[in-house]
C-alpha cells in the first residue's frame, strides 16, 4: 500500500470538489469546507437525472485515477517532480528550470496572463521529497544566481553532483534562478500559470480578493512547495489534481475533442476506447489531444515534452483501473439511458424507482471478459540484475507475511493497556513491510536487513532474523504502544526525573561509537530543550532535558501519589540534571544514545545532504532536533530552504530500529559470538535451542534483565511465522504445520525447512482456465496479467447492481451521489492504494 497517497486523503478531496454549487445534495457533510467558484465547474460526478447515469462520474474518477497511478502513486517515495531527464546520457541541475525541453516559468495562462505567477528570482526552495534509490539524481532546487551561480549535472559513476563545471539542460540553463515551478502532486502540477490559477481559485488570492478559498493562508505563487511541504500537504497533493483535471481535462474543448461529451460515448460503449484513453493522457502530460501539443511549453517547439511518455503505459494503468472498480461488471456495453420525460427533472429520494420512465436500450454485444490483474509487482521479464532478484523475493516475502496478516496483526502489532492486549495504534504490519522494502531490496550504505535474499540466503534464517527482530520491539516499542522509551527505572520506589539521561545505569549521552563510526555520533548541544511527546499507555512522567540554568536539579515522581516531588533526587548514575539528556530512547525499538541516534542522522539526516551523499532522506538535523524521530518536523526557514517546510516522519519510528538492526546487531562479532552463525546453528538445530536468545539479550544488548521476556516473545512469533498459512497461497515458501495454540508456546518444534528460496509464478504463457482463480482476457488490447494472491470470488463484489447497494444512513446519502460513494468505499479503496 502507498504510504504517501491515501484513500481517505483522496476521498476527502472528492467531496470538496465535487459537491453541486447549490448545495442540494445531502450526501455531502455540512461540517467540511467545499470548493466553490461561479466561474469554474466541480468535479463531474455524473448525470443525476438519467438511469446509471452514475457510471459517467465514475468514468471521469478512474480515468483521473489511471493518470494519478502513471504519473504519481507508483512512484510513491516523491510529491515532488523527479530530475530524471538525460542530455547526453548526464542529468541537468537545471532541470529544475524545465524538462524535455519545456521552460516551466515560461507556462503562462495565454487566454488571461494576469493569472500567472510572477516570476521571483530571489525565490530559495529545495524540494523536499525526491527519489531513494541509490544514485539518483538529487531533489529538485531553484535559488538567486547570487546564491547557486552555476549548476552541473548529476554523475552516475561517482554517484555525486559535479558542479565545477556548467552543464545546461535541454534549454540551454545553467543557473536555477526562478526555476521553482517543478511539477507537485498527484498530477504533478507545473508552470507559473496552473499555481497561478491554482492561487487564484483556492488560495490566498483567492481570499485577498475576497471569494472563497479553500486554502486562505497559502499563496502558491509565494511557495509553491506548499503542495508538498505544508501543513495541509496530506489535503494538496489530491486538490491539487483535481482542480488540475477540472481546469485542464474537464473543461477541454479543443480542435473538435469535446471531453464532457466523448466521455459518455466513451462510458456508453463498455470504456474500451484506446484512441479516447490515449487523449486524456495526452492532455494531462502535453496540454492538448493530437501530440505534438503546442500548449505544452516549449522553448523550442516542438520539444520533447509535446508528447506523451509513454502512452500504452497509459491505456494499461487505466484498464487495470477499470478492472479493479469492476466497471466492466456493473456497466456492460449499452447506451446508457436517456434524460427524464419530464419539463423539471428531479432526483430521486429515498425508495428511488425505475427511472427513467423509458427503459434503456438492451445491450447491443455480450460485455467482454473482465482482464486478469497482477496482486504484485514482478518484473516483465526474467531478473538479470542482483536488485531484481531481491525485489521479487521480497514481493513473496511480502505475500508470505500477508497470508500471516491475522495473526500477526492480533498477536505482535499489539500493546498492553488497562483493559488488555489492543491493536497498535501507531505500529502496523504494512507500515512496517513498506519500510522494511527498501533496506531488504536496495539497501544502504553497503547494508541490508536481512530476509533470506541473496545468492546464499536461507529464508528460514530470515524468517529467524525477523522474528528476533519483532520479539525485541515487543519488549520496547511495540508494548506499550509508544514511539519513545518510558520512564520506569525505578530507585528506591521512586521515579527519577533524570532518567531520561539514562536508565538502569545507562548514560545516553556518553554511549559513542566505535572509532571507525566516531563522526557519525551526535554531539551533546547543553542548550537544547526537550520534552517528550507521548508516554504511550504507560502512564510515567514525560521526560524532558534542559540546561542547568533553568533546571539545576530534578525530582522524582511518586508512583503512589502520582505526583512530582521537586526536591533533588539522583537517578542511578548519580545524574541530578537533565542538561544535555535528550537522547532517550525513540523508535520501534527504542534506540537510544548519541550513537544510535547519530548513525541514524548521518545516514539519512541533514548530515547526508551537506556531504551530498543519496542516503539523505530527511531535511532534519535529528541530533539538535531529536523530537523529530517520533512526530512530523516542521523545518523554518533557513538558507537551505526559504520556506518552513512540514516533513513526514512517519517511517523513522521503524528506520531507525531496522537500521540499527542491519549495521550492529546483523554484523555482531565478538570474540566467540557471531550473531548470523548462531542463527544459522539455531536453524540447523532445529529450532530447539533457544538460549542464543538469552545470549543475544546479555551479550549484544546487554539487557538481561527482561531476557526472559523476549525469550518469550521469540517463541510466539517464531511460531505465527513458521505455521502453515490459513489461506491457500501459490508461493513456494517452505512452511511446517501450525501448533494447536500458535499464541502460546508450540507444542512441539519446528523441524528442520527445506532451503530452496522463493521463485515467481511459473504459469506465465500457459492456459490459466485451469486454474480456479484465472481468467483468460477475451480482449488482446487489454493487460494479460496473473493474480498471484489468495484465491478470493472471481468477478469483484457479488452480482448486484448499484442500486442494491446499502447507503451509510451517517452521509444521509440520497439516491444518486450515494450511489457513487458507497461505490467508491467498497471498492476503490482497497485495489488502487
Amino acid at each position: 500500500p502507498s504510504q504517501r497517497y491515501k484513500f481517505d486523503d483522496f476521498f476527502d478531496a472528492l467531496y470538496r470538489f465535487s459537491r453541486p454549487y447549490d448545495a442540494s445534495d445531502t450526501s455531502y457533510p455540512t461540517n467540511m469546507t467545499y470548493f466553490y467558484s461561479p466561474d469554474h465547474p466541480p468535479f463531474y460526478m455524473g448525470d443525476p437525472y438519467m438511469r446509471h447515469g452514475h457510471k459517467y462520474g465514475l468514468a471521469n474518477i478512474a480515468l483521473f485515477l489511471s493518470n494519478v497511478l502513471e504519473v504519481s502513486v507508483e512512484k510513491d517515495e516523491t510529491c515532488d517532480e523527479l530530475n530524471e531527464f538525460e542530455v547526453s546520457g548526464k542529468i541537468p541541475i537545471s532541470n529544475s528550470c524545465g524538462q524535455r525541453g519545456i521552460s516551466y516559468q515560461d507556462m503562462t495562462c495565454y487566454n488571461d496572463p494576469g493569472m500567472a505567477c510572477q516570476v521571483d528570482p530571489n525565490m530559495y526552495i529545495t524540494a523536499v521529497t525526491s527519489r531513494r534509490e541509490f544514485g539518483a539524481a538529487p531533489a529538485m532546487q531553484c535559488g538567486p544566481k547570487f546564491r547557486i551561480p552555476q549548476t552541473g549535472y548529476w554523475d552516475f559513476d561517482l554517484v555525486e553532483e559535479v558542479n565545477q563545471i556548467t552543464y545546461a539542460n535541454d534549454n540551454a540553463r545553467v543557473d536555477v534562478e526562478g526555476c521553482c515551478w517543478w511539477g507537485r502532486g498527484v498530477l504533478q502540477t507545473k508552470g507559473v500559470c496552473s499555481f497561478g490559477r491554482l492561487n487564484y481559485y483556492i488560495g490566498k488570492r483567492a481570499a485577498n480578493e475576497g471569494r472563497e478559498s479553500l486554502f486562505p493562508d497559502i499563496d502558491f505563487c509565494y511557495n509553491p512547495e506548499a503542495v508538498c511541504g505544508s501543513e495541509s500537504k496530506h489535503e494538496l497533493v489530491w486538490m491539487s489534481g483535481l482542480f488540475e483535471w477540472i481546469d485542464r481535462v474537464q473543461s477541454y474543448d479543443q480542435g473538435g475533442f469535446n471531453y464532457m461529451k466523448l466521455l459518455h460515448s466513451f462510458a456508453d460503449a463498455g470504456m474500451n476506447d484506446d484512441v479516447f484513453i490515449k487523449s486524456v493522457l495526452a492532455i494531462v502530460q502535453t496540454g492538448c489531444h493530437n501530440p505534438p501539443c503546442s500548449s505544452a511549453g516549449c522553448v523550442n517547439f516542438p520539444c520533447d515534452g509535446a508528447y506523451v511518455m509513454d502512452e500504452n503505459s497509459g491505456v494499461r494503468k487505466a484498464y487495470r483501473t477499470f478492472f479493479e472498480l469492476t466497471l466492466w461488471n456493473f456497466f456492460p456495453d449499452s447506451p446508457g439511458g436517456s434524460h427524464v420525460p419530464t419539463p423539471a427533472p428531479t432526483q430521486c429520494e429515498v425508495n428511488c424507482t425505475e427511472v427513467p420512465s423509458l427503459s434503456p436500450q438492451p445491450p447491443t454485444s455480450t460485455p467482454s471478459k473482465a482482464p486478469i490483474v497482477i496482486a504484485s509487482s514482478f518484473p516483465s521479464e526474467s531478473p538479470t540484475r542482483a536488485v531484481d532478484s531481491r525485489i521479487t523475493f521480497f514481493e513473496d516475502f511480502r505475500i508470505y507475511l500477508n497470508d500471516r496478516r491475522v495473526l500477526i496483526d492480533s498477536e505482535i502489532f499489539v500493546s498492553e493497556t488497562d483493559s488488555g492486549w489492543t491493536a497498535s495504534t501507531l505500529y502496523s504490519l504494512d507500515g512496517f513491510l513498506n519500510t522494511l522494502e527498501e533496506l531488504a531490496t536496495y539497501g544502504v550504505n553497503d547494508m541490508m536487513f536481512y530476509i533470506g535474499q541473496g545468492q546464499s540466503g536461507v529464508f528460514e534464517h530470515g524468517l529467524v532474523n525477523l522474528a528476533l527482530f519483532l520479539a525485541h520491539a515487543m519488549t520496547r516499542g511495540l508494548a506499550l504502544d509508544t514511539c519513545e522509551e518510558v520512564n520506569q527505572h525505578l530507585v528506591g520506589g521512586k521515579l527519577p526525573l533524570s532518567n531520561s539521561c539514562g536508565q538502569y545505569g545507562r548514560s545516553y549521552s556518553d554511549e559513542i561509537c566505535l572509532q571507525a563510526d566516531a563522526a557519525m555520533e551526535c554531539s551533546v548541544d547543553p542548550s537544547i530543550n526537550v520534552v517528550q511527546a507521548s508516554v504511550g499507555n504507560s502512564g510515567s512522567p514525560p521526560f524532558f532535558c534542559a540546561p542547568t540554568s533553568t533546571h539545576p536539579f530534578t525530582g522524582y515522581y511518586d508512583p503512589l501519589s502520582q505526583s512530582s516531588i521537586n526536591t533533588p533526587f539522583a537517578n542511578e548514575a548519580g545524574r541530578l540534571d537533565v542538561e544535555g539528556c535528550c537522547f532517550w530512547g525513540r523508535g520501534m525499538l527504542h534506540n537510544q544514545g548519541i550513537c544510535d541516534i547519530g548513525r541514524f542522522n548521518y545516514i539519512y539526516g541533514l548530515p547526508a545532504f551537506m556531504d551530498g551523499r543519496t542516503s539523505g532522506r530527511y531535511n532534519i538535523d535529528f541530533c539538535l532536533h531529536p523530537e523529530a524521530l517520533c512526530s512530523d518536523f516542521t523545518i523554518p526557514a533557513t538558507e537551505f530552504n526559504k520556506f518552513p517546510s512540514t516533513i513526514d516522519t512517519s517511517e523513522v519510528r521503524y528506520l531507525i530500529g531496522m537500521l540499527y538492526w542491519a549495521d550492529y546487531v546483523q554484523s555482531y562479532n565478538w570474540g566467540f559470538w557471531n550473531y548470523m552463525e548462531k542463527i544459522k546453528l539455531f536453524v540447523d538445530g532445529g529450532m530447539r535451542d533457544y538460549s542464543f536468545v538469552d545470549e543475544f539479550s546479555d551479550i549484544v544488548l546487554d539487557s538481561k534483565r527482561d531476557g526472559a521476556l523476549r525469550r518469550e516473545k521469540f517463541r510466539k512469533v517464531l511460531g505465527i511465522l513458521f505455521m502453515e498459512a490459513p489461506t491457500l497461497s501459490p508461493t513456494n515458501f517452505p512452511t511446517t504445520s501450525p501448533s494447536t495454540s500458535p499464541t502460546s508456546r508450540p507444542t512441539r518444534p519446528p523441524t528442520p525447512l527445506p532451503t530452496q528460496p522463493p521463485s515467481i509464478d511459473t504459469r506465465a504463457g500457459q492456459d490459466l482456465s485451469s486454474y480456479p482463480n484465472q481468467q483468460p482476457a477475451s480482449n488482446p488490447d487489454r493487460p494479460v496479467m496473473i493474480d498471484i494472491s489468495a484465491p478470493k470470488p472471481v468477478g469483484g463484489l457479488p452480482s448486484v447492481t448499484i442500486d442494491d447497494l446499502n447507503f451509510s444512513s451517517a452521509t444521509k446519502a440520497i439516491c444518486f451521489n450515494g450511489q457513487i460513494w458507497a461505490f467508491m468505499l467498497s471498492i476503490v479503496c482497497c485495489a488502487l492504494f
